[in-house]
């Protein structure tokens, strides 16, 4: 049986160990299937690095998604993903007989945890004494903008705090909702024990916490029950805690530019991203409002107040731009009825599709999007006013077109019905469904009638106005 030369071996091994998860598992999965004696080696180095990476990230666990970037981008103390491994392969290097206490570990306590607080104190030493073995060049480590700074001797302390975080982040969750008296206290609890280990303690543990929540939003609720009076600005700006805070606001910032350069074009581009944006920011405001008592004439009520006004007024020219772009797709003409005598009616002969439906669909989407976050920026009453005029606007405009469909006075039934199709399409955007339903009713009975009876054996479009075949 052939196998692998200690070169290869060893080259093959570095490239498992630098192989993401998502690799790793599919390769553990076809190794075994390839056969052979060199494939069974593989599978060996596969299945050891998987088992080497589930004990990392049980003896390190708390701190595991440090060394991930947050996805909604807010500004958080992150770690180079590379020095994770660096760090555990100097850590477990002559812990080799504890490592196995690792292995199915389900509890937050028991055997395991005193060699996973053995490796950590490692860990920590390992970065107080020897950084430049773990971590990389400063010009590699790719920080966000506005966010802490991640260097080796802030990791290390947070290595200092793993034991406490293991027991903090089951009851995160009870944190992060309506905890009761004792819940909270365990709280203000765990950052004095975090503060008495290190004076920079509580807001890495908050640091720590913060890497667990999705919602970045609901770490607010955390930040203002660390003390009994964090839920007052002036207290909790003065404190360490203060930057999540900012943290958020300056997130908010950042949300409210790209929805101004999200919404300046208004050529019909997707809206799903100002949607969202606009979503988060409300979520954040409406968050501070609950859980923080703000000045209006502090920094942060100031820049919360600007963040409104300034959302407020995009979506207010987002709603006008969306009305505007409504009757672009689907016109108005006048017609003449007698002499200088005329009226507006709808113009049949539109195009069908292209360019301005779809912009205008685009934007009745993001209007339905907003009913949420329109509540928090003060706009729900204009964006409810937008969705009667249009309710009416488009109901009236299918209605008109098929009345005239059914009179003969289209020259193009096909055409017009595709109009009509859209404007039930848009009047089921903006959430008007009965009046959408209705249009499709008489829409779909036109379509009947002009398959029962063809031009010229009494069909005028919606019914039958002549003689029926029979009879004639």
């Amino acid at each position: 049986m052939s196998s692998l030369s200690a070169a290869h071996r060893a080259a093959l091994q570095a490239v498992v160990q630098a192989a993401p998860d998502a690799v790793l598992a599919q390769l553990g999965v076809a190794a075994p299937a390839l056969g052979g004696g060199k494939a069974a080696e593989l599978a060996s180095l596969v299945a050891e690095e998987v088992r080497d990476r589930a004990r990392r990230d049980m003896a390190f666990g708390p701190l595991v998604p440090l060394f991930q970037a947050r996805t909604d981008g807010i500004p958080a103390l992150v770690f180079p993903h590379a020095v994770l491994t660096r760090v555990w392969r100097e850590a477990r290097a002559g812990e080799e007989a504890f490592l196995g206490l690792l292995d199915g570990a389900v509890s937050v306590d028991g055997e395991w945890t005193l060699a996973a607080d053995r490796l950590c104190a490692r860990a920590a030493a390992v970065l107080r004494d020897r950084p430049e073995d773990v971590w990389p060049r400063p010009a590699s480590v790719d920080q966000a903008r506005g966010a802490p700074a991640a260097t080796p001797a802030e990791l290390a302390g947070c290595f200092d705090l793993v034991a406490l975080a293991r027991t903090a982040v089951p009851r995160l969750p009870v944190w992060l909702e309506r905890p009761d008296d004792n819940q909270a206290a365990g709280l203000r609890l765990l950052i004095q024990d975090c503060l008495a280990i290190s004076p920079d303690g509580g807001r890495r543990m908050i640091d720590i916490l913060f890497a667990h929540v999705a919602d970045a939003e609901r770490m607010l609720r955390v930040v203002t029950r660390t003390s009994r009076l964090a839920d007052a600005e002036s207290i909790l700006s003065h404190s360490e805690m203060g930057v999540f805070v900012e943290r958020l606001l300056a997130s908010v910032q950042t949300r409210v530019r790209r929805i101004a350069a999200g919404l300046s074009p208004r050529d019909g581009a997707d809206m799903t991203p100002v949607v969202e944006d606009a979503a988060w920011c409300a979520g954040v405001l409406a968050e501070m409002d609950m859980c923080l008592q703000v000045r209006p004439d502090s920094p942060w009520g100031k820049a919360a107040r600007m963040a409104r006004v300034e959302v407020a007024g995009q979506l207010s020219g987002l709603m006008k731009s969306t009305s505007a772009a409504v009757h672009a797709a689907l016109p108005m003409k006048r017609q003449v009825l007698a002499g200088r005598m005329t009226r507006l009616c709808p113009w049949l002969e539109a195009p069908a599709k292209g360019e301005p439906i779809e912009a205008a669909a685009a934007l009745l989407s993001a209007v339905a999007g907003l009913r949420g976050a329109a509540v928090t920026f003060g706009c729900e009453a204009d964006r409810m006013a937008l969705k009667t005029e249009l309710t009416d606007y488009l109901s009236t405009w299918a209605n008109e077109a098929l009345d005239s469909i059914a009179d003969g006075d289209v020259a193009d039934s096909d055409t017009a019905l595709r109009l009509v199709g859209t404007a039930a399409r848009f009047l089921t955007l903006i959430e008007a469904l009965e009046a959408a339903r209705a249009v499709r009713r008489r829409a779909a009975a036109a379509e009947a009638a002009r398959a029962m009876y063809p031009k010229g054996d009494g069909f005028t479009g919606s019914g039958v106005t002549g003689a029926s075949p029979a009879a004639a």
